[in-house]
């Protein structure tokens, strides 16, 4: 029979409303909103997420080239990855409202020798009910944040977490 595009449509529709759903672990909703997605922090624990994400990244390139709409929208700094442009603080803001503005404050106040603020180059997360730290950068939980070396700071905080 003819297609007319119209089953080919539909298949990268349903395709991508299935690949993109966060049920999965590879994408999760972003913190604003239920409709746009980004990489999900425990995709790393999906079996064969490479796989998926390789797979993924074919069913999006294949719609863009044959410009089919797909059940997905993302985020500016996926797009920003895949295009391989820097990321900013002002990014962060669709991502993680509160994260962001703590974030400014640090950036618009001065901190002094940052000693009040305890803060140093490393980060606690938890991932899976386990607790890890990581340094910003080798021996980052000795080095404290202050005044003048605040921008580097916050420009590996940005980096760790959206990239």
């Amino acid at each position: 029979g003819l297609d007319y595009g119209g089953p080919s449509r539909e298949f990268f529709f349903l395709l991508s409303r299935e690949l993109f759903n966060p049920y999965y672990g590879l994408f999760e909703y972003s913190a604003n909103d239920t409709y746009t997605v980004q990489v999900s922090p425990l995709s790393a624990f999906v079996d064969n997420s490479h796989d998926w994400f390789r797979f993924s990244g074919r069913v999006l390139g294949l719609a863009l080239v044959h410009q089919y709409l797909l059940d997905a929208f993302f985020t500016r700094p996926f797009y920003k990855a895949l295009l391989r442009l820097p990321v900013a603080l002002s990014d962060l803001e669709s991502l993680d409202n509160e994260f962001h503005q703590s974030l400014q404050w640090i950036r618009d106040n001065d901190i002094g020798s940052g000693v009040s603020l305890g803060l140093t180059f490393c980060v606690t997360e938890e991932l899976l009910g386990r607790v890890v730290e990581r340094e910003l950068k080798p021996g980052g939980k000795n080095i404290p944040v202050t005044e003048k070396n605040k921008r580097e700071y916050l420009e590996r905080m940005v980096k760790w977490r959206l990239e």
